[in-house]
This record gives C-alpha cells, sequence and structure tokens, in this order.
C-alpha cells in the first residue's frame, strides 16, 4: 500500500451494508429553512409558562453566582438583564424576543450581546425549562381550580340550605325510584366535588418537586446547587433521579386524568339539569342568560349553556386519549409532539376554570318549580317502598313477602288507572286478600302516610339522608370541611408568595450590592 493511501474500509458486519447518503445537487433543493410550523414548536410564545420560566431564570443564575460557577461579573450582568426585563414588561420582552422558553437568552444577546446573553443557558438544558415550566404551571393551575371548585361548593350547599324542603323523584335506569330532594341533590355534588379537589391537592403533592438541574437526562458536570433552585421556586424538594425529572411524563397524563374526572362530575350535573328543564319534565326553568332562542322558532329557550357543559366530559375525553397516546414509546422518543399535547391539557384547564366560576351564578339564578317536582315524586309510586315496611311491622310478615305483594298491588292499580293519590286501604286488602293474603291488612292512614313523598323524605334521617335533621347535619359538615380546604389553598398561596418575594429580594440585594452572598 502506498504511504499516502486510505487504508481498506473495514467490512461491515453481517447483516448490514455500508450505504453513502444520498445527496441531490443544491439545484434541485426546493427549501433552505424548515416549514414555518416546525420552527413555531420551539419559537412560540407561551403566556401561561413565561413568568415561571423568568423566575426559574432568576433562580438558575442567582444560584450560577453564588457557586462561582459563573464569573460574578457575568453573572451580575445576566441578573441586571433580567430585571431590566421585568422594568420593561418581562412577557412583551420574551414575547418580541422570540425564542419561545429561551426568549432571556434570545432578549439578553440582542440588547447586551452574547456573551451576557449566551451565559444564561450554562448548566441547563431545554429540558429543564420545559419540566419546570410545566410544574409550576401546574401547581398553580391546580390552586385555581380548587379555588374554582371551592366556590362551586359552597354554592351547592347554599342551594342546599335554601331547598332542603323540596322534594322531586331520584330515578334509576331513567325510571322513578324514590324521592328525595333537591338538598340531597345538590350535596351529592359537593361531595363528589369535594374528591376532584382532594384529588388535585394530592396531586399538587407530587408536582411540587423541582426537576431543575437534570438537564435533558444525565445532570450536568457543573457542581450547580439544585436544592437551591428548588427553594428559590418554593418547591418541596427535589426530583431524586435526573433521569426521572427530565423524561417521565407521567404527572402530565394524571394531570390530564384528574381534570377528565371533574369534568364528568360537571358532565354529569348538567345531564341532570339538561333533564329538568326539557318541556316534558319542567323541574326548573334557566335563567336568560344561560339559554339560546331559535333563529326559526321564537318560543325556544334552548339550554345552550347546560349543553355547553354536557361536552366538557368528551373534550376532556380528547385530552386525556391525546396525552397518554403522545407518551407512547421508549423513553426518550415522545418530544416535539408533547408540544401539541401540552397545548390541549393547557385549553381544557382554561374551559374548566371559566365554567367553574360561572356555576355558582347558575344556581343562584335557576328557579325549581317545587311544586312540580313534588307532584312528579307523588304520581308515580316512588315512595312505596315505605308501603312495604309499613307491612312489616304491622303485620309482622317478613320483608320479601311483603315486598312481593306491593309489587303486585301497584301492578294492579295501574292496569284499573288507580294512581297513588286515589288508592285507598280498601283496595289494597281487597287485593292482598285475592292474592290469599288473608291476614294482612292496611289501614288509610298508614297508607297514606306510607306513598307521601314528603313524609317519605322526612323519614329518611339516617347518616347522610334526606331527612331533615340529616341534611342539616350534612350541610354543617361541609361548612367545616370547606374551611379546611380554603385554609389549605391559602397556605399554598401564601407559599408560593413567600418563595417568589425571598427570590426577588435576592436578586435585588445582590444588584444592590454588586456581590453574591
Amino acid at each position: 500500500m502506498e504511504e499516502d493511501a486510505l487504508p481498506e474500509r473495514a467490512p461491515a458486519p453481517a447483516g448490514f451494508r455500508n450505504i453513502r447518503p444520498q445527496t441531490k445537487p443544491p439545484e434541485a433543493m426546493r427549501r433552505t429553512a424548515p416549514p414555518a410550523y416546525m420552527d413555531s414548536y420551539k419559537e412560540a410564545f407561551v403566556e401561561e409558562t413565561a413568568a415561571f420560566i423568568h423566575s426559574y431564570d432568576l433562580a438558575h443564575v442567582t444560584m450560577l453566582g453564588e457557586r462561582g460557577i459563573l464569573p460574578a461579573e457575568i453573572a451580575l450582568g445576566v441578573l441586571r438583564g433580567l430585571a431590566g426585563m421585568q422594568e420593561r414588561g418581562m412577557a412583551e420582552c420574551r414575547r418580541a424576543a422570540g425564542g419561545g422558553n429561551h426568549a432571556a437568552e434570545k432578549y439578553l444577546t440582542q440588547v447586551h450581546g452574547s456573551e451576557i446573553g449566551g451565559a444564561i443557558g450554562l448548566a441547563r438544558s431545554s429540558g429543564d425549562l420545559s419540566a419546570i415550566s410545566f410544574r409550576m404551571y401546574a401547581r398553580d393551575q391546580i390552586l385555581g381550580l380548587r379555588e374554582g371548585i371551592l366556590g362551586l361548593r359552597e354554592a351547592l350547599a347554599g342551594f342546599a340550605r335554601e331547598h332542603a324542603e323540596v322534594v322531586l323523584p331520584g330515578n334509576t335506569h331513567g325510571q322513578h325510584a324514590q324521592p328525595i330532594t333537591v338538598a340531597l341533590w345538590a350535596m351529592m355534588y359537593h361531595d363528589a366535588l369535594a374528591r376532584d379537589g382532594d384529588r388535585l391537592a394530592a396531586l399538587c403533592e407530587r408536582v411540587n418537586f423541582s426537576p431543575a438541574g437534570a438537564g435533558i437526562m444525565s445532570g450536568t458536570e457543573f457542581p450547580i446547587d439544585r436544592r437551591r433552585v428548588a427553594e428559590f421556586l418554593g418547591f418541596d424538594g427535589v426530583v431524586a433521579n435526573t433521569l426521572d425529572a427530565a423524561l417521565s411524563h407521567d404527572l402530565e397524563m394524571e394531570f390530564a386524568s384528574v381534570l377528565n374526572l371533574l369534568c364528568y362530575t360537571l358532565s354529569r350535573m348538567a345531564e341532570d339539569l339538561f333533564l329538568w328543564a326539557t318541556t316534558e319534565y319542567s323541574l326548573i326553568t334557566l335563567p336568560d342568560w344561560f339559554i339560546g332562542i331559535s333563529s326559526m322558532m321564537p318560543q325556544k329557550r334552548n339550554p345552550d349553556g347546560v349543553q355547553d357543559l354536557r361536552n366538557l366530559s368528551a373534550q376532556s375525553q380528547a385530552v386525556l386519549a391525546m396525552v397518554q397516546g403522545t407518551e407512547r414509546g421508549p423513553t426518550g422518543f415522545p418530544i416535539i409532539e408533547r408540544r401539541n399535547s401540552d397545548r390541549m391539557l393547557r385549553g381544557l384547564v382554561v374551559a374548566l376554570r371559566e365554567r367553574l366560576e360561572v356555576l355558582p351564578d347558575l344556581l343562584a339564578d335557576m328557579v325549581v318549580n317545587a311544586g312540580r317536582a313534588e307532584d312528579h315524586a307523588n304520581a308515580y309510586w316512588a315512595a312505596v317502598t315505605d308501603l312495604a315496611g309499613a307491612l312489616v311491622r304491622i303485620n309482622r310478615i317478613e320483608w320479601r313477602r311483603a315486598h312481593n305483594l306491593v309489587a303486585g298491588f301497584v301492578r294492579d292499580c295501574i292496569e284499573q288507572g288507580i294512581s297513588p293519590t286515589e288508592v285507598t286501604a280498601e283496595d289494597f286488602n281487597a287485593y292482598a286478600s285475592r292474592s290469599g293474603a288473608h291476614m294482612v291488612t292496611m289501614d288509610d292512614a298508614t297508607l297514606t302516610k306510607a306513598l307521601d313523598a314528603r313524609a317519605f323524605v322526612r323519614r329518611r334521617e339516617t347518616f347522610g339522608g334526606p331527612g331533615p335533621a340529616a341534611m342539616d347535619q350534612a350541610i354543617r359538615s361541609a361548612g367545616g370541611r370547606m374551611r379546611a380546604e380554603a385554609q389549605a389553598i391559602a397556605g399554598w398561596r401564601g407559599k408560593l408568595a413567600a418563595a417568589e418575594a425571598r427570590l426577588q429580594a435576592s436578586v435585588q440585594r445582590t444588584l444592590a450590592e454588586n456581590r453574591f452572598a
């Protein structure tokens, strides 16, 4: 082999071929830059997370300066630049600079040069920015959602107290089942929403650990202080494993799942109101501001607002499917796709907070047609369970025999066209005799009382039931739980506000003294 000759290429492993990339001559290329929609993934300004990333920028640079990782004069220059962004309007500066999560670097480079602008990215990655902005955004929105849920719970408890005596039929299988009260219905949703709030509170605890310093997966060779950054930003600690911190996204899926359950609660409540507002039911009258008018039929009062609420479950199911579908695949593969699922998730949060704000007003302005509701509760034998109970007490017969006897009696009355308000003890005794139950009897006073819907609910003083004393206890208990929730939310708000105040004070002190502590 000649001295200047290249060595022969080693043979390729079995199953592989040496393939040279095929290139086209420059004149054949149609584009020289990526399409705009691809750039938008990285360049897009996200209003909801801009303030959180700015706080992280301040905390990160302060930590780099304190640890001596950045020369003091450079770190101070970066902090002055970030402080200048605040004075000029942080969001506007970031929006104008472009660069998405890296807007501060672009802005500082444009205004102060690359020596300052280029320094802010030391010992961190886009993964840090995305991970920490999600967690800070999520905990802030979780608190807002918990406040919205609490406001609706308070409205439902007030609605229940106001309608504690309003009787209406409860349904199973779409059929009249037993009489209940509007208060029992309202407190059912209060308690369901309390569970939704509890799920959000538990998620907030898991979210509140800082991923900053994980880099894109394995941290950094620089001696950063991850706990210092976490402290500045109000986190309870750091995510222990850097790969987990950067590339695990189960919290996004959990957030979407919890929101999905909340949407189903609100959607089910809307389904009830939708049914009650139909012409056939007419149990409630929705306020004018929550309905729509047909463009052709002037008499129509379309329940547009309720239908919008019903659709929340479909929206949230789509978001959950999108978030879960995005996170498929091996660790580190889903990156670009997450921008789309994140946008959908944020949109659902906005939709939920808007509707939670409106629903207390709906309850305040909605009219319950109490007389019609009670008539419905009395019209279709909904209280007849207590007739069987009366037979057990009076005639000392077993429950199943009483149940079967009453079931046959009701069928017989329906066939004869006798309504619950018309039936007499004589009718029952005659049926019992025809059925061979000669010793089973009923008197008019007991039968009337057993079949009366209002008396039915008044007898339900079981803990958690619709009886007046039980309902009063439930509402008072709910008040205590709501006060505890309000205190918990206020505690979170105070903790995060205090952390931000400490961060800002540290930056101002550092700049005033022109040195890092």
